[in-house]
């Protein structure tokens, strides 16, 4: 492996083994077996639980056997995107890790910062026996970026703290997150049959969007390749018949849609259709100019021999047309901040079946509910079957927490900064943590990253170091 990374310095040199085993959500065993290793290597405590989980404690450090205990917490899954040009498999290849101007990223691939930076940190805690620290109960947890199942699964007798570090907020070691959203992922399933296709065919394919955290960059009005791909069908529509042969989107209810593509067949005729290509998609781009200024828009003949009926394409076709997305409604209290939206995350055939994946996210489950009842009517009057599933809680702002006026003791005397409080649209586990242990006190913190979720991922190497060292200088003061 060619080493990147300053391994002098054990939080990075743990990152970069991370990106040397796979790590994606649902393929963790790899990385979780590591973490076993780890711990029997250091003559530490663990428990690793049948799905992956893996919890190392630590005993507290000379002076501070007296100290309560606490509670360090990172997710080791990261969500797998790629460029449409890469080759990478997720499930056998390591991260292409390269360093530009200070950044840290991987090539045409995520990064996988979110969450491996809390991961690192905890392992070059667990390793280094100089720190001063009270006994530490280190969390790593699975499947978070597909619904916090991990930290949904985990059993509150394992933990006896009560104060709670989750590593996984960002802000560069000076900001603290005070309240973050629930979810519930909706999926509908639409029956699909077969038959010969005696028209011409056509590939539409929507790519170069920029993406993005469905929850981070929710309020960003990113462009949506299912939505731009639906508008396109819509005018086709206006011209005549199509009839869908099959249509693909999205990955990850928690990644705004990158690019999608759909075959069809019509006798609309091809000039017409590359009319409408340049004329909507025009405006589109122009929409889309600040936001998304890569887009493409592409249509190519296709050898489309079965399509579904005209029934089905049209329901389908209309669906994704109507089907709400992006913010929803916006705390009138805090600039910027979503407190409740929708993500057309996922369009995806297979045999029989087309199923569409959308994400929900508020602060408020009334929201949540108001926006589920409302998929379940439209699922209804497609006849689409239904299910819901990743069901995860809000956590809520807590005016008295004594964790967050020592963390706001500690930054200022590390940086000399103000510590920056921030709610976030994004769902995190601190959430499952209070509704497991309600008298827990909880802070986060970590790094700064950009484009996570998307192959634009990025590592500030220089706030990966300083965060580290005011996250020591933390636990030496608890």
């Amino acid at each position: 492996m060619k080493q990147v990374l300053d391994w002098s310095k054990a939080h990075q040199k743990y990152f970069e083994e991370m990106a040397s085993i796979p790590h994606g959500s649902y393929f963790e065993k790899q990385y979780s077996d590591y973490l076993v290793d780890f711990a029997r290597k250091q003559g530490l405590k663990y428990k690793q639980y049948d799905m992956g989980n893996v919890i190392i404690y630590k005993e507290a450090s000379p002076g501070y056997e007296d100290h309560p205990a606490v509670v360090l917490q990172a997710h080791m899954d990261m969500v797998c995107e790629k460029t449409p040009e890469s080759t990478h498999d997720f499930e056998k290849d390591p991260l292409e890790l390269y360093i530009e101007d200070g950044w840290l990223g991987a090539r045409g691939t995520t990064l996988g910062a979110d969450d491996g930076t809390g991961v690192c940190y905890m392992l070059a805690i667990l390793a280094d026996h100089t720190l001063s620290h009270p006994a530490l109960e280190c969390v790593f947890t699975v499947l978070e970026e597909i619904g916090l199942d991990g930290a949904l699964a985990l059993e509150p007798g394992d933990l006896k703290g009560r104060r709670y570090i989750n590593l996984d907020g960002g802000g560069g070691g000076i900001e603290t997150v005070i309240t973050a959203a629930g979810g519930l992922r909706w999926n509908g399933i639409q029956k699909v049959h077969w038959a010969d296709a005696d028209k011409p065919g056509y590939r539409l394919t929507i790519g170069g969007l920029d993406g993005g955290h469905s929850g981070g960059c929710i309020h960003m009005e990113k462009g949506n390749a299912l939505k731009i791909c639906a508008r396109m069908l819509k005018e086709f529509r206006k011209e005549g018949a199509i009839t869908l042969s099959a249509m693909d989107g999205g990955s990850k209810d928690n990644a705004i849609p990158r690019d999608c593509w759909a075959e069809f067949s019509t006798d609309i005729g091809e000039e017409k259709l590359r009319n409408i290509v340049s004329a909507l998609g025009g405006q589109i781009k122009e929409e889309l100019r600040y936001s998304d200024s890569g887009l493409t828009i592409v249509l190519e003949k296709a050898a489309v021999t079965q399509v579904w009926s005209q029934e089905e394409s049209d329901k389908l076709a209309d669906f994704l047309f109507i089907c709400p997305t992006g913010p929803r409604h916006k705390n009138v209290n805090i600039v910027d901040h979503t407190i409740a939206s929708e993500n057309l995350a996922v369009v995806k055939t297979e045999g029989q079946q087309v199923k569409v994946s959308v994400s929900m996210r508020s602060a408020f489950e009334s929201y949540i509910q108001e926006m589920e009842e409302e998929l379940e009517i439209l699922g209804n009057l497609y006849g689409m079957d239904q299910e819901k599933t990743g069901r995860y809680p809000a956590w809520g702002y807590e005016e008295n927490s004594p964790l967050r006026e020592i963390m706001r003791e500690t930054v200022k005397r590390c940086t000399g900064k103000d510590l920056v409080e921030k709610a976030v649209h994004g769902g995190l586990e601190c959430g499952v943590a209070k509704s497991k242990w309600p008298d827990m006190d909880i802070i986060t913190m970590g790094p700064t990253a950009e484009g996570v979720h998307s192959p634009d991922e990025r590592l500030d190497l220089e706030s990966f170091d300083s965060c580290y060292n005011v996250l020591r200088d933390l636990l030496a003061h608890l």
